[in-house]
């Protein structure tokens, strides 16, 4: 897949300019065209093999942004996409950094106070989400008119809901070396003290102009903070009141205990510094004697902080995909959502990074394989996410089978599903590894090569009559039903924005156009499957008259189409949900044996009633529309410019 350039067409969005070009992403200046904003999207590369935080950071702030929603945070946009890019909306501002300037200049302390207020708003809700920045610098701050702000950039953060794939796989310390905490340093990733650590620096350069510490990004620089004290601001700017270089010199103490309990207490004595007792270490204009700083207190070490352990699952069974280097990953992924819906697991996908080599022709390999590699990772998180599951995926390096064994063992994984390997030389490789796992300890969790898929329900269940049904058929046939349910409601939302994006097109609203459409002329051709036939036209004939409805609106009658959307689409979605359960277990009826049940098809809840921004998929795409409509009412197209 060709990287965009300036002139493409990106899905929905037009790429007017490149705004910046990084090691990790390209930011690029778009037209929404839908709501006709300007935008910013993030396009990461796909070097991930030479430089697999690349892709744990994509991956991260893609999830992370899903539960934000502040006026301080950058807005995010959820869309669907045909490839993994971020899309932002475009602030109106400059980042603090520009404010500040080079060395030496510092803000005014009413500035400085105003601008630390707003930042400790935002970080405070943040951690009310469990979510700690982790890499809040002038740089990450955009400021806006009003003192106002926003903060950018949660490729780093960290967040207690979701697991913490960067700390489990990336070892080296993450974030700017000279803003990090201490304990950041030794691989603390979950406590927001790190955060006040990091506003404190913030506060005391806006202040001085200067950073106690060296700007290197060298991590041996970056130690030093592990056993010396900072230097107080007021050796670099007397004017400072003794109370704020109090303040300062808390949020920034070396040792977590001796900082603030959270951002709301900063935040107070911040407001209220004038009633604050003017102290010793306030007064101090000094550095540390020659003598302390030859031979400072002893190192902080990794048993010194109480860090959380890293947080590798919710609780839920674990299933894990192996890619194995393959380029045709298709039949693991179906195994892996059919063990996924079947016990409402949680799903790994890793690939192994086998070969490491600083040679420049292996480089230059690797971020070949990485492209293609980075392209097969969205089709099969694409794939998962349209059944609602939301897969991890791990770039490990090291030897395949002891990779293996060790991640099953840390994520206490019921199954691990093994791919086939992209070598032609090894085409037995998946049977390979799988021999090797199983004389090994792997503490219960099953182990299986994926094999290719010899029953599809749309295309072969009306050569069958429904007594001839096997158990694992009619498990398949449970699958294609969860299927047809999301690509129903995928197929319903494109409609809609189709409607959006070109309200004057011709559209052909045949009923043999869409896949449950399709599935249905199928069983009518063969004449055995009357029961389910009348079980599913009813359903069938009502989208398609609502898509009439919808069409024969009034140009641009954004509220017409979200009313019809909220009073009728989103409740035939809950019916749909009900006549397919009664097809499963008219399927089932005809069994002696049961397979495993389908939790989507025996729950009695509906997910589009309670869909939010922590879903995926299909809901998600269902619940961005609903705002969507709602923005577009609102605004009447229009876009507000900077």
């Amino acid at each position: 897949m060709a990287f965009p350039e300036v002139g493409d067409s990106l899905d929905i969005f037009l790429l007017h300019s490149k705004i910046h070009e990084g090691a990790l992403a390209t930011l690029f200046l778009a037209e929404d065209q839908l709501s006709r904003e300007e935008v910013v999207v993030k396009i990461p590369t796909g070097d991930i093999l030479n430089q697999p935080i690349i892709l744990y950071h994509y991956q991260n702030e893609e999830r992370i942004s899903r539960i934000l929603d502040h006026p301080g945070i950058v807005r995010f946009i959820h869309r669907q996409r045909s490839r993994q890019y971020i899309i932002m909306e475009r602030l109106c501002g400059k980042d603090l950094r520009s404010k500040l300037g080079g060395r030496g200049r510092s803000l005014d302390l009413d500035d400085a106070l105003k601008l630390m207020d707003s930042l400790c708003e935002v970080v405070d809700y943040l951690h009310g989400q469990f979510v700690v920045h982790l890499d809040l610098k002038p740089e990450n701050i955009i400021c806006l008119s009003d003192s106002k702000i926003k903060i950018i950039d949660f490729g780093l953060a960290s967040c207690r809901s979701l697991p913490d794939l960067l700390g489990l796989d990336l070892q080296n310390p993450l974030g700017t070396p000279w803003y990090i905490a201490p304990e950041q340093l030794l691989g603390e990733r979950a406590d927001p003290k790190c955060d006040i650590y990091a506003m404190g620096m913030i506060l005391y350069e806006m202040l001085t102009g200067e950073l106690p510490w060296s700007r290197s990004s060298k991590v041996s620089v970056a130690r030093r903070r592990l056993r010396h004290d900072p230097t107080p601001p007021r050796y670099y700017n007397s004017n400072i009141p003794a109370q704020i270089q109090s303040i300062v010199l808390r949020a920034v103490s070396r040792r977590v205990e001796g900082r603030y309990e959270s951002v709301a207490e900063m935040q107070n004595d911040l407001k209220c510094w004038r009633q604050l007792p003017v102290t010793a270490q306030g007064r101090m204009r000094k550095r540390a004697s020659l003598w302390r700083r030859c031979f400072p207190g002893k190192f902080l070490q990794k048993n010194d902080i109480k860090r959380e352990p890293i947080r590798c699952s919710a609780g839920k069974p674990q299933i894990i995909g192996a890619f194995l280097g393959s380029s045709t990953s298709s039949d693991m992924v179906l195994k892996v959502r059919e063990q996924a819906l079947i016990h409402s697991a949680e799903v790994t996908l890793v690939h192994v990074i086998e070969e490491m080599s600083n040679d420049h022709t292996t480089q230059y390999s690797f971020a070949v394989d990485g492209e293609r590699l980075m392209v097969e990772f969205e089709k099969s998180v694409q794939n998962l996410r349209r059944f609602s599951i939301d897969p991890g995926i791990r770039l490990i390096p090291g030897e395949v089978v002891d990779v293996l064994e060790q991640l099953s063992k840390s994520l206490g994984a019921e199954l691990l599903v093994l791919g086939t390997s992209r070598k032609k030389q090894s085409f037995l490789r998946g049977i390979t590894v799988q021999r090797h796992l199983e004389k090994r300890d792997l503490n219960g969790c099953q182990i299986v090569v994926a094999e290719k898929v010899r029953f599809a329900p749309a295309s072969d269940l009306k050569d069958l009559q429904p007594e001839q049904l096997t158990e694992q058929q009619v498990l398949s046939c449970d699958l294609f039903l969860v299927d047809l349910w999301f690509e129903h409601l995928h197929y319903h939302t494109d409609f809609i924005y189709q409607l959006l994006l070109s309200p004057d097109g011709e559209f052909d609203l045949s009923e043999k156009n869409c896949r449950l459409g399709q599935f249905l002329l199928s069983l009518e051709d063969s004449g055995q499957w009357e029961a389910v036939i009348s079980m599913l036209t009813r359903i069938h004939l009502q989208y398609h008259e609502l898509a009439e409805k919808m069409a024969a609106l009034p140009l641009h009658d954004h509220a017409g189409i979200r009313n019809l959307y909220v009073t009728e689409s989103l409740p035939l979605s809950c019916d749909f949900k009900k006549e397919l359960s009664r097809v499963s277990s008219f399927l089932r009826s005809h069994l002696r044996c049961q397979p495993p049940s389908v939790p989507f098809l025996t729950d009695p809840w509906c997910p589009v009633a309670t869909s939010d921004l922590a879903c995926y998929g299909p809901l998600l795409r269902a619940f961005i529309l609903d705002q969507d409509l709602s923005v577009l009412v609102e605004t009447k197209d229009s876009a507000s410019p900077c």
